[in-house]
């Protein structure tokens, strides 16, 4: 809790015997009902033991026989270099370790958290369920169920619609406690699949709205996933981690002696609101910053040839777009999908991975080379997990994931099986090698199905599918390590893998795959709430037939991560031209904010995202509080003027707008008047009151 709250928190009551309906009952069987009951540090069921009861069989696994058969062992704190750990050991008569960790880094306002378990009978054990962390006793300033005190905050996410937000009190989610307490109330929710952010982001809060407090978990995880919001009692209680056999058919053996670690949950607390909570959980995501590759320090601007070219690349294209792009400040050229492939924008024989020499006759390294001489850094798209019908590599079955016995497929893609070690030999030169052997140092990453609930190969579906991913992601730390300047993109269908394991491994994620909707502002806006601004790549897709008020628009928005153009930047006017010219130049001049800095937002909320009402904007702080900016979006049903509020006395120093925009700094906002539906503008501010000090 809040340090200097520690004086608001509630002595329970005890017990709810006088409450109405219960005293009959206690006086009969002379028992009492309890009104707070707690619930374990550790979470688990293993196969065979008793399920929790009241109600629960299929809704929750926590609370089970496993769980309550540990006993406490002991607890010790152990220093680090960067802070200390806090360890708890527990374990049962059978011989079932558990061991709790809780990380705390010096100067970083999160927890980390992760549980391990070691079989030390003589017999293997199944684990069903384990979870990461359980966070018990919310909220420990009601003495009683807090009735109409609590809000549950989620982050929902479909394809083209990352990150909508969702409050919802706890009664709506039928998590108010039962009359006697009799009864689990659980709300139970993740992901199974190998698309860890298609359904929901892995991250849940819950707010005391009495006291505006709260408590927020996230899981680093790239597979399936679950978190719960549970209830017997007065107290409510988080819950998660790998998605369990019920949700995620997921199950372990552990033989005697053998260890199993879940993947780490991140835990914070704080008084605010949930942009307070969600900037405070992003500096996880910022632990390995200094170890990105040195262009990435300085946040380059990114040119794509998806939506100019459609994968139809030709020497001369990409020719016209490095002319056209050279000396307006971007770095990054990538060549998207279609450069394997003989006929253009298919998409058939993903897995070969041959250069086309219809598309390329003079050789593809003459190419790169030629992008390298212009000042860009190449960049190419693979799909390297995947395969589809046309490659031979479809037909290598043996290679491929299975499920029930017959080749998993979804939709026309097949999967590798990167437990298989002839996959990463096989990509090691597909990818590995190409990429050294032209010059290329950034990856763009796609993963465009899923695999859903798992594969044969391993005691369930579930865990053949985590072990798989981990064997992914084991490539892509090698990826990393053999071309340690490599940038890499992940992206999956744009946003699908926005999760702090994911964003570990690389540079960037793709926010969406909007490319040129009126929601980019709003999924922008949403996602850089979930992974760091510094991370968040933004489309920007100009057309010849854009307005100037629609260039202004989408280069605004890149203003909200980092900035990824592509379209018909080739057939663009001198004054479309000079739009995204002066775009670019003041992005430049913003970037320290965005790479390290916290986002406040503000305007209108959107019911609808592909016919948005109102107004947006996104007020950016840099780290030391000396500059800002704010990203202003009009949409249908504009107001003409609108007050952005800035905490403290700012001034403005540049602008990115139109001519007919006014703005101003009165008193502590930022006042933006002459607006119009379908605006976008971006202020540079400086803080007056940190410059009159200095």
């Amino acid at each position: 809790t809040p340090a200097h709250l520690d004086g608001k928190i509630a002595v329970r009551r005890t017990d709810i015997n006088s409450e109405q309906g219960i005293g009959p009952l206690h006086e009969v069987f002379k028992v009492d009902f309890p009104a707070c009951t707690q619930s374990n540090l550790v979470q688990l069921k293993v196969v065979g033991d008793a399920h929790p009861g009241n109600f629960s069989g299929g809704t929750t696994m926590t609370n089970s026989a496993s769980t309550k058969n540990l006993r406490f062992i002991k607890q010790g704190k152990e220093n680090r270099d960067d802070g200390f750990t806090i360890v708890t050991e527990l374990a049962d008569a059978h011989g079932l370790r558990a061991v709790h960790t809780v990380i705390c880094r010096d100067n970083q306002p999160f927890l980390e958290v992760f549980t391990e378990v070691e079989n030390g009978s003589v017999q293997p054990l199944t684990l069903e369920m384990l979870a990461s962390f359980c966070l018990g006793g919310l909220s420990p300033f009601q003495r009683d169920d807090g009735s109409q005190k609590y809000k549950v905050h989620r982050f929902l996410s479909n394809w083209s619609a990352e990150g909508r937000h969702e409050a919802r009190w706890a009664e709506e989610l039928n998590l108010e406690k039962s009359w006697s307490g009799h009864g689990v109330r659980s709300l139970r929710f993740g992901q199974s699949g190998s698309q860890p952010v298609k359904g929901f982001f892995p991250f849940v809060a819950l707010e005391d709205r009495e006291y505006k407090v709260l408590w927020g978990a996230q899981i680093a995880q790239p597979g399936s996933w679950q978190l719960e919001v549970f209830r017997q009692s007065d107290v409510l209680n988080l819950c998660g981690g790998l998605a369990d056999r019920e949700s995620g058919h997921w199950m372990k053996t552990l033989q005697p002696g053998e260890r199993f670690r879940t993947p780490p949950a991140i835990l914070s607390c704080c008084e605010g609101d949930i942009q307070d909570l969600t900037g405070r959980m992003l500096r996880y995501q910022h632990l390995n910053d200094e170890m990105l590759p040195r262009s990435e320090q300085h946040l380059p601007v990114i040119f794509n040839d998806w939506c100019t070219i459609w994968g139809q690349q030709t020497d001369k294209l990409l020719a016209i777009l490095a002319d056209r792009l050279t000396g307006i400040g971007v770095d990054y050229l990538v060549v998207d999908g279609g450069w394997s492939e003989d006929q253009p924008g298919i998409q058939n024989g993903i897995g070969d991975w041959n250069i086309s020499t219809v598309k390329f006759p003079d050789g593809f390294k003459k190419l790169m080379a030629s992008l390298r001489q212009k000042g860009f850094v190449p960049g190419l798209w693979f799909e390297l997990e995947n395969c589809t019908a046309g490659s031979e590599l479809y037909e290598m079955t043996e290679h491929l994931l299975h499920r029930d016995g017959f080749v998993l497929q979804a939709g026309d893609r097949r999967f590798l099986d990167f437990r298989d070690p002839w996959v990463h030999e096989y990509l090691g030169e597909k990818v590995i090698r190409m990429l050294k052997d032209h010059g290329i140092t950034y990856l763009k990453t796609d993963y465009n199905d899923t695999i859903g609930l798992g594969c044969d190969g391993a005691e369930s579906l579930g865990e053949g599918l985590r072990q798989h991913l981990d064997g992914v992601q084991r490539f892509y730390r090698r990826m990393r390590a053999e071309i340690p300047e490599l940038v890499i993109e992940i992206c999956a269908s744009g946003g699908h893998r926005l999760e702090p394991s994911w964003m570990e491994l690389g540079s960037m994620g793709g926010f969406s795959d909007s490319h040129e909707g009126l929601d980019i502002p709003i999924i922008a806006a949403n996602t850089q709430m979930m992974i760091p601004a510094r991370r968040n790549q933004i489309w920007a897709v100009l057309r010849k037939e854009d307005s100037i008020e629609r260039i202004y628009y989408s280069m605004a928005a890149t203003f909200m991560g980092r900035m990824c153009l592509s379209g018909d930047v080739h057939d663009l006017d001198e004054t479309q031209m000079t739009a995204v010219k002066d775009g670019i130049a003041l992005y430049h001049q913003v970037k320290g904010a965005i790479r390290n800095g916290l986002s406040r937002r503000y305007g209108s909320k959107q019911l609808s995202y592909t016919s948005p009402e109102g107004w947006q904007a996104v007020v950016r702080t840099a780290a030391d509080g000396a500059e800002a900016f704010a990203v202003i979006h009009t949409f249908k049903n504009s107001p003409g003027s609108v007050l952005v509020p800035l905490n403290g006395l700012w001034k403005v120093i540049d602008c990115y707008k139109q001519d007919q925009i006014e703005v101003s700094v009165i008193d502590a906002a930022l006042c933006v008047s002459g607006l119009t539906d379908f605006n976008g503008l971006v202020v540079k501010l400086k803080n007056n009151e940190l410059e009159k000090l200095t």
